[in-house]
């Protein structure tokens, strides 16, 4: 078993046994949905609403080493934990957003080397990757929509993609997306 399968094992069962809302984001849950490629870190969202993230961020640290100094302030302002998991870096994200709460509850269970575990749905890794500049990311959209193709769900994906680039004044996130199809 390899340490990012060590890691998420020793992470999703966590996660799971105590009940906290998660999905695997990020290079992980590329390789579920699009084409595979070497990740140095897994990237989790768990669901942390406002005024219940001490208790998230403390449980964590109980488990497993916290990589900043004082990990509930550095938590609390940037809304990310790093950790590390096995050996393996976790950046594990408090998700506070009605998006993040309903991409968590689109997440599906994937069998990752035997291990069901909760992976964002591949439109949700879309969105998370499309609004980055960085060129793996946009090479991940483009994996993901060639890999998942007609099961990729359209009616859901469009408006949020087109809502974003509104949103954010970035047209040329629309011209990308519709160009990946």
């Amino acid at each position: 078993m390899s340490g990012l399968e060590k890691a998420l094992r020793a992470l999703s069962s966590f996660l799971e046994e105590r009940r906290f809302p998660y999905m695997v984001i990020g290079g992980v849950a590329n390789l579920a949905w699009g084409r595979p490629r070497s990740t140095l870190d897994i990237d989790v969202t768990v669901w942390s609403p406002a005024g219940a993230e001490s208790a998230l961020i403390a449980a964590l640290c109980s488990a497993f080493t916290a990589l900043p100094a004082e990990p509930e302030q550095f938590a609390l302002e940037t809304r990310v934990l790093p950790l590390e998991v096995e050996g393996f870096r976790v950046d594990l994200i408090l998700g506070q957003l009605p998006y993040e709460e309903q991409a968590i509850r689109r997440a599906r269970l994937v069998d990752m080397e035997g291990l069901q575990v909760r992976v964002c749905s591949p439109e949700d890794l879309i969105v998370h990757k499309i609004i980055s500049d960085r060129p793996r990311d946009l090479e991940d959209v483009r994996g993901i929509v060639r890999a998942q193709g007609a099961a990729l769900d359209r009616a859901y994906l469009d408006p949020l993609v087109r809502g974003l680039a509104a949103d954010l004044a970035r047209p040329g996130i629309w011209d990308f997306y519709i160009s990946c199809f």
